[in-house]
């Protein structure tokens, strides 16, 4: 399988403060389409296609009960008063609703001494 390495670009949220990368995103539309959820194995694959790792941060472990629900379950949600910070090392690729929290999701590159 080819490596195309995921690279981290410039985050520019929309007006609700969500985000995704825009090569992530066409992966996930190529290959999954309108599909609401993917197996454990096809994240697997996506990783090894990008050759990273990620970690997930969920906005309920992140913030106050209170700003939890000003955030999730106001009228006007707004994730962009949201800013998880990045663990050492990586970088954002996705930011945005589920369907009972939020989440921002974060790779980096496979280190080579990570691949042995």
């Amino acid at each position: 399988m080819e490596i195309n390495q995921l690279k981290p670009v410039d985050v520019l949220r929309d007006e609700c403060g969500q985000w995704v990368h825009p090569d992530y995103l066409k992966y996930l539309d190529e290959h999954f389409g309108d599909a609401e959820s993917i197996s454990q194995e096809q994240w697997d694959e996506l990783k090894c296609y990008f050759n990273i790792q990620t970690v997930t941060l969920w906005l309920s472990a992140s913030v106050t009960e209170d700003d939890f629900e000003e955030i999730m379950l106001m009228e006007n949600t707004d994730l962009s008063k949201w800013t998880p910070n990045n663990p050492d090392g990586f970088f954002l690729i996705d930011i945005g609703y589920t369907e009972e929290d939020a989440q921002a999701i974060f790779a980096r590159p496979i280190r080579e001494t990570e691949l042995a």
